[in-house]
């Protein structure tokens, strides 16, 4: 049987341990190995002139319609995203789809420098993997929990994410695990 691999694709950013973390954070909550893409630059025509800002959803098209064999696709980017009813997103996906999308663009803190405090860099990761978790997790047909620590939590805001955990409640976990064995 051919391993069920997650590629994350690192859209307009290069942050190699960033997405080391994002790959150890996926191992760790589903099972399944996870690889690291090469760069890729997103089209132009993905770019909302008028907004200033990337269509999450077509970002998401253009991923799934890639000859990507991988079973799930995580897209990473900096770059700021829409969708056309919400002025920004943290993330988009396909539920029970192929493809996932997380832009670290308003995660509160930009994409540090090497001499920034650990603890800004600690807080932006820890943002940034509880979105990767959460955007792959309804890829799966988890949808918004109503548990305010579960990582499947809806985020409107930084408050929303920095309370919730890393982790899939109960529930969750019990819904995830049936739907793997369906699969």
């Amino acid at each position: 049987m051919t391993p069920r691999v997650v590629e994350i694709v690192p859209l307009n950013i290069s942050d190699k341990d960033l997405m080391s973390a994002i790959a150890a954070e996926i191992t760790r909550i589903f099972p399944f190995q996870c690889r690291v893409g090469a760069t890729e630059r997103l089209p132009t025509e993905l770019l909302d002139e008028k907004r200033g800002q990337y269509h999450a959803t077509r970002i998401l098209e253009h991923l799934a319609a890639s000859d990507r064999t991988s079973f799930r696709i995580l897209g990473v980017t900096t770059l700021d995203i829409f969708t056309p009813i919400l002025r920004y997103v943290f993330g988009e996906a396909m539920l029970e789809g192929r493809a996932a999308l997380v832009s670290t663009y308003r995660l509160g803190i930009a994409p540090l420098r090497d001499d920034s405090p650990p603890s800004n860099r600690s807080v932006f990761v820890s943002r940034v993997l509880k979105e990767c978790i959460h955007e792959l997790g309804h890829t799966f047909g988890l949808t918004h929990c109503d548990d305010p620590t579960c990582v499947m939590v809806a985020s409107l805001d930084m408050t929303h994410i920095d309370t919730k955990s890393s982790q899939l409640c109960y529930y969750c976990n019990i819904m995830l695990k049936d739907e793997l064995n369906r699969n």
